[in-house]
């Protein structure tokens, strides 16, 4: 039989099969994957098999918002035979960070494999050093100690703005916190303000890279900070905070390298603590100076507190509205989400009913847009989170730095930074506006990001003639 008569013969066969196929995946698709059980969310599926409404969740925020008006505040997704559950349901949140059943946190999963595994296979023992590392609470006495540092850079680095005339006061003030933070854990004489421009490359391209999608300016801002913080650690570890040095001596004993322990440990750190607390620093300043009666009743109440205070106590408790201001600027302003895979099948007790999940989905706990679920969401209201005589705190729609055992690791430390720039900048300065008030813009990273301003806003700095 000739190649000619073989193909004659067996070409029904083969266009057969080839007919066979998609018709099975979209028999499996329709029959099996969009298949729905007893109290299931609602199922966005999509009708290409396999693909599902993969093409629609590129925009996820459009995707997300559209999908929670359709089938509520929980709805299940099917894009590349990856189940998503998206929730803006409260209940579900708290339920996902504390709940057993379900694994780490995808984000910070997917930073260990950047950080890890990319690298070289690494041990079960330096794995779990890195999730310790991740997972380090800045609370008690580093806390403590962390707030001081702080202060002790922060004061002088504001009182050298009084030359400076008209700025743009928004990066101004990223750029203090920043500068100030990272000098607060690494030592007085960490070289900040050449950290900051690879930082941000790195910080605006993490998304791309945790997708593994390749972004050349976020690559080479990690590089170069991974160079520069090399280069300052070898000389100055002893000048750098008790918890780095502490899981630097666990990571070395464990033998892992050197550049693993700058990536790991002190890169690790320093984009917990300054990826988003720097941005909604710089806005919670703009926001207060925008209104002249919070400006006036902050530093009313500042005048008013006990005089006997250190300067570090009075900025964290003498003005407690403070505290609402922080919290509504980090509700506005942060656009974070948190992700975790199911285990095994459970059921969660959501606040419209229970929510069946099956192992393996991912849920999407969108806390961006749970946090736009109160009346003119994108207002900056600085009392709207401040509960009313006899109102339960906990029913907030507020959920910013998760929970469970392992919530974000710069919660409190973010509350007091925020306080201290915005309180010490109020005793210092007014202002005079010179351009328009920003507008916000959502960044495409929904779930790892901030707002940005729309434009830049001058103002002119007039230090106060009281001090």
């Amino acid at each position: 039989m000739t190649l000619a008569d073989g193909f004659r013969e067996y070409s029904p066969y083969a266009v057969s099969a080839l007919l066979a196929i998609p018709s099975f995946a979209f028999a499996w698709h329709v029959l099996v994957t969009r298949r729905s059980y007893e109290d299931e969310p609602p199922l966005e599926a999509g009708w290409i098999p396999w693909l599902g409404a993969g093409l629609q969740m590129r925009k996820m925020e459009k995707f997300a918002l559209a999908n929670y008006k359709k089938h509520g505040h929980t709805f299940a997704a099917y894009a590349a035979g990856q189940r998503f559950i998206f929730s803006e349901d409260l209940a579900i949140h708290k339920s996902v960070v504390s709940n057993k059943d379900f694994g780490a946190n995808q984000i910070m999963v997917e930073v260990q494999k950047r950080f890890l595994r990319a690298e070289r296979a690494t041990t079960a023992e330096e794995e779990a050093a890195c999730v310790r590392v991740l997972h380090t609470q800045l609370a008690g006495r580093p806390l403590a100690h962390l707030r001081s540092g702080f202060l002790e850079q922060l004061i002088p680095t504001i009182d050298g703005f009084k030359d400076l005339g008209v700025v743009d006061l928004i990066p101004l003030m990223r750029e203090t916190i920043f500068t100030c933070t990272l000098r607060a854990i690494f030592g007085k004489n960490f070289p900040a303000e050449k950290a900051l421009p690879p930082f941000v490359d790195w910080d605006r391209g993490l998304q791309n890279m945790m997708a593994g999608t390749k972004d050349v300016a976020a690559e080479e801002g990690l590089r170069a900070l991974e160079e520069l913080v090399g280069d300052y650690l070898r000389d100055n570890l002893l000048e750098t905070e008790p918890v780095i040095q502490g899981q630097w001596n666990n990571c070395e004993r464990l033998g892992m390298p050197f550049h693993l322990r700058v990536k790991i440990i002190a890169l690790g750190l320093m984009w917990a603590a300054a990826a988003n607390v720097a941005p909604v620093s710089s806005w919670a300043v703009a926001f207060i100076y925008n209104d002249p009666s919070l400006t006036a009743r902050l530093r009313s109440e500042l005048a008013s507190a006990d005089k006997s205070l250190e300067l570090e106590d009075l900025y964290e408790y003498g003005a407690p509205s403070a505290q609402w201001v922080a919290q509504e600027a980090i509700r506005l302003v942060m656009l974070g989400s948190i992700v975790r895979p199911a285990a095994r099948d459970t059921v969660i007790e959501g606040s419209f009913g229970p929510v069946r999940v099956r192992k393996g989905d991912l849920m999407m706990c969108t806390s961006w847009s749970m946090h736009r679920r109160y009346e003119d969401p994108e207002e900056f209201i600085w009392d709207r989170l401040k509960p009313a005589p006899g109102e339960d705190v906990n029913g907030q729609l507020y959920y910013a730095f998760g929970g469970g055992l392992r919530p974000c690791v710069g919660k409190s430390f973010a509350y007091t930074e925020i306080k201290m720039l915005t309180l010490a900048m109020l005793e210092r300065y007014d202002i005079e506006p010179v351009t328009p008030f920003p507008k916000l813009i959502k960044t495409e990273r929904i779930g790892v990001g901030t707002m940005e301003p729309s434009h830049p806003w001058k103002v002119r700095l007039v230090p106060r003639s009281s001090l």
